[in-house]
């Protein structure tokens, strides 16, 4: 999914004369059923898909394993066939199973064998979409971090052989894990996309045809292939490749005949039409206002692509949440960035927190109308619990528990090195050095290139904030020779569209009034991410504060909380300023008030301790509302606050554009 995918508001009427084909949904077999019809197919045919010989029109949603806890799959799942929904869409996240090269991970929330087999339990059949690159707003579109350290002149998304190798071998990993779930084989999966919205950045043909003939190989020859690209002659014809269903996308608005018949027809003559990527809504930025889109035009435009007998995909159906270091960002045209915020909503159907919106309800009644029966009621929302103040105690400063978060000890070098080269996925870095010279009163401080944000120490005394964000990249210090210089810097997700080859930390020197500094020690912080299969909370004990400057600094802060039912909850900040939170030792994300406009972060029931004593744990980066010796407090409360007022605004932006 990429931001130049949306087409225009210009709203057209569809032709009554339009034939309507009901949705038809699939039947499964369930495990105690034994036999399966002799030949399950699923095929391109004219203006339809064939399923089982039969026309067939899906209708989908989009929902990401790893945004929702495992334990609530099937609920969602559920309330997307409530709705009339009878296709999941899911990517494959490469970055989240292979951390570090041939390290690979398919357990707990990223188990996709059983977010495939849920899916086909609960009557739904399932569009893949394993990338590699798949933008999605995540950390570098997917694609591992490590990618970046392995060969300097790779050629990311193209044929590059460097690149290919690393991509035949991860698909060799994953796809043949799920070769028996494709519907041929007696599973769910009824096709799957070649890249992802490719003629947006390339057309290299050979890449193409490679990920073609390499998907086809490894999910057997009856598998649909697809392309996704925008509505553009130029984007479609970068992106197809003979072989393949050309597909498009486009938003709620949208000039849907224009898009199907003078676009998507020049390409797939007599196929089915469809849209793999429907807006219901759009994605957020930390520092831009939350974006939200009216049912009426939701609708409106799911009508007009139903009585032009169009398959679609609603992207998202289902958003949920970018826990632990997951979320991505975008660049900006001062070449500054905007990273996405932790929530995923993404003013779908269904919320982060699988709450049933009046966009969902308006959606079902609509499918209703074009379903061969009754939809079957509907799944409630899950209950919300507001759990109140919980009093948090100081614990130590980031500096005090250097020793435990960076155990190996700090990486010397001549000049800063790169997340990337010091193998550090997420997170923090701590970059020190002396100043070995005496300095102008005031002096400037500059860094090159800074991906994304620092808070700058003079002998532990925070002195500044340095911020990709905000394209501040120099500022006046008082310093004089001998005295310690540090930057925390803060990897704030890597770009996920467009350039992708967005590595962290400090790339460029650091110098006071063009003087280079050298020497450096890389310190690199070791916090929990996502997944983790087996979270831990820190065993930081509560310490007296010994003075202001303490709680200016990045610190860590330590409270617990009884539960006696375990429900769904929102962590709400007041007074706090950026950080992360992790509860029981999972990372929620990252909490930022001040910047706006999400002011609570979703805490699934499923991650809390029922009748029993939970941790909750902060690392505030700036500074922390806390007075009385340390104690300070959060809130979970009941509803979510995603619309708040926002401090920075880096531009005005019209998801809609072209």
């Amino acid at each position: 999914m990429m931001l130049l995918a949306l087409v225009g508001l210009t709203l057209i009427a569809v032709a009554s004369e339009a034939v309507i084909l009901p949705i038809r949904h699939a039947k499964f077999h369930t495990a105690e059923q034994s036999t399966l019809p002799a030949k399950r197919s699923f095929e391109v045919g004219k203006d339809c898909f064939l399923k089982d010989g039969q026309p067939f029109r899906y209708i989908s949603g989009s929902f990401h394993y790893w945004r929702q806890p495992p334990e609530y799959w099937e609920d969602t799942f559920m309330k997307m066939r409530a709705a009339g929904l009878n296709t999941v869409q899911t990517y494959l996240n490469w970055n989240l199973h292979e951390p570090e090269p041939l390290q690979y991970n398919f357990d707990g929330e990223v188990d996709i064998r059983r977010y495939f087999q849920t899916a086909q339990k609960c009557g739904l059949l399932v569009v893949l979409r394993p990338g590699p690159f798949i933008d999605a707003e995540v950390d570098m579109g997917g694609l591992p971090y490590w990618l970046l350290r392995m060969n300097s002149s790779m050629q990311l998304r193209t044929s590059d052989p460097s690149y290919l190798h690393y991509v035949d071998r991860w698909y060799r990993k994953v796809l043949p894990l799920i070769h028996d779930l494709t519907y041929a084989n007696g599973g769910p999966i009824i096709s799957a996309q070649i890249e992802n919205e490719y003629g947006w950045v390339g057309s290299d043909l050979v890449y193409k045809e490679f990920l073609r003939d390499l998907t086809k190989e490894l999910l057997g020859p009856d598998i649909v292939l697809f392309t996704t690209d925008g509505p553009v002659d130029s984007a479609v014809v970068g992106g197809r490749v003979d072989g393949t269903l050309t597909t498009v996308d486009f938003g709620a608005g949208a000039n849907v005949t224009h898009n199907f018949l003078d676009v998507e027809r020049k390409f797939n003559s007599d196929g089915p039409l469809v849209n793999s990527e429907f807006y219901p809504g759009w994605l957020d930025h930390w520092g831009e206002g939350w974006i939200t889109v009216d049912w009426e035009t939701v609708v409106m435009t799911m009508q007009q692509m139903l009585q032009l007998n169009a398959s679609f995909n609603t992207y998202m159906f289902y958003g949920g949440s970018n826990f632990g270091f997951v979320a991505g960002s975008n660049t900006q045209d001062n070449d500054g960035m905007v990273p996405v915020t932790q929530s995923y909503d993404y003013d779908a159907p269904i919320s982060e927190a699988g709450d049933l919106t009046v966009k969902y309800m308006k959606i079902r009644e609509l499918f209703q109308k074009y379903s061969p029966g009754p939809l079957g009621p509907v799944p409630p929302s899950r209950p919300k619990t507001a759990y109140g103040k919980v009093h948090l105690q100081y614990t130590g400063s980031l500096f005090d528990h250097l020793e435990t978060l960076s155990a190996e000890g700090p990486v010397s070098s001549p000049l800063p090195l790169s997340f990337e080269v010091l193998k550090q996925a997420y997170g923090f870095v701590l970059y020190r050095t002396q100043i070995p010279f005496n300095t102008r009163d005031p002096s400037k401080l500059a860094v090159d290139t800074l991906h994304d944000r620092a808070v700058v120490f003079l002998d532990r005394k925070p002195v500044g904030i340095l911020s990709r964000t905000a394209v501040v990249h120099s500022m006046d210090i008082y310093a004089e020779a001998g005295q310690t210089l540090e930057l925390l810097v803060q990897n704030e997700g890597r770009v996920c569209s467009g350039p992708i080859n967005d590595m962290k930390g400090i790339l460029g020197n650091v110098s006071i009034d063009g003087n280079n500094l050298t020497d450096w020690q890389a310190f690199p912080i070791n916090l929990p991410g996502f997944p983790d299969n087996d979270p831990q909370p820190f065993a930081f004990k509560a310490r007296k504060v010994r003075s202001d400057v303490e709680l200016k600094r990045p610190a860590f802060y330590r409270g617990e909380f009884y539960v006696e039912v375990a429900q769904d909850t929102f962590l709400q900040f007041d007074g706090w300023r950026q950080g992360y939170v992790f509860v029981n030792g999972r990372n929620l994300g990252r909490y930022w008030p001040v910047q706006g406009p999400q002011k609570t972060l979703y805490v699934p029931g499923v991650f809390l301790f029922e009748d029993g004593i939970n941790t909750l744990e902060l690392f505030e980066v700036e500074s922390a509302p806390c007075r009385h010796h340390g104690q300070c407090f959060v809130s979970f409360v009941d509803q979510p606050y995603l619309n708040g007022t926002v401090t920075f605004r880096s531009g005005t932006r019209n998801p809609f554009a072209v």
